[in-house]
């Protein structure tokens, strides 16, 4: 770290008073709270106008006369890995790791590259297994997906910000990274409502609102989360 840096750590350090762990924790989990809430709530508001409230989709017509259904347990699935790498991303952004500066920028990358993919090849993986699922539906080229995406990752981006507060080193970084945890999230929902598994609409509608979320992360963490905004 260079001199100027840590001078300025050290000056912002002192200059906000510490609260307890405890009112950490407390405020933390409210924040936490609204995050579900606001996701949740734009899903079920999301479904409600586009899908007379089916927040689960098993399945659709593909073309005329042709309907398709997913599996339950494809289902289950997708959607249980889908929560374990949301998990895992929401982990690594609001984390700190073993510095109280935050993680090294390596780790980030690493997140921001494994995320998405991680997610891709899950439910590709799963959805291979059922034939069915991997087919074209060419009604259905993914622009619902990615607006339910970004409508309900947007409580949650706002909310991450608010409880990672700031970030010494890399903000930009730690902020693409917080952007990925909120769409990998989103994701959770998307995979409930969208019955489809076909590559380009899962490029479309799943993957490109992780690399939205991740540059508008990018630009609100380097505005907040630095010290120069402090």
């Amino acid at each position: 770290m260079s001199a100027e840096l840590r001078a300025r750590v050290l000056a912002a350090a002192t200059a906000e008073p510490s609260p307890t762990r405890a009112a950490v924790r407390r405020r933390n989990m409210l924040i936490g709270m609204v995050a579900a809430a606001s996701g949740i709530g734009a899903f079920v508001i999301f479904a409600v106008l586009m899908s007379e409230s089916h927040l689960l989709r098993l399945g659709g017509e593909v073309v005329p006369q042709q309907r398709l259904e997913r599996p339950v347990w494809l289902v289950v699935a997708t959607v249980g890995g889908a929560l374990g790498v949301a998990a895992t991303a929401v982990w690594l952004a609001l984390g700190r790791g073993r510095s109280m500066l935050g993680r090294s920028p390596r780790w980030l990358l690493y997140g921001g590259v494994l995320i998405p993919v991680s997610l891709l090849v899950w439910k590709v993986s799963c959805s291979l297994a059922f034939g069915d699922a991997m087919v074209a539906w060419p009604e259905r080229p993914g622009e619902r997906c990615l607006s339910l995406s970004l409508l309900v990752a947007v409580g949650p981006l706002l909310s991450f910000l608010a409880i990672r507060r700031h970030a010494p080193v890399q903000p930009a970084l730690n902020g693409a990274v917080i952007g990925f945890a909120a769409g990998a999230c989103a994701w959770v929902a998307a995979d409930l409502w969208c019955p489809v598994a076909y590559v380009p609409h899962l490029l479309l509608g799943h993957i490109l609102p992780l690399f939205v979320l991740a540059g508008a992360g990018a630009l609100l963490g380097r505005t907040l989360l630095s010290l120069r905004h402090r």
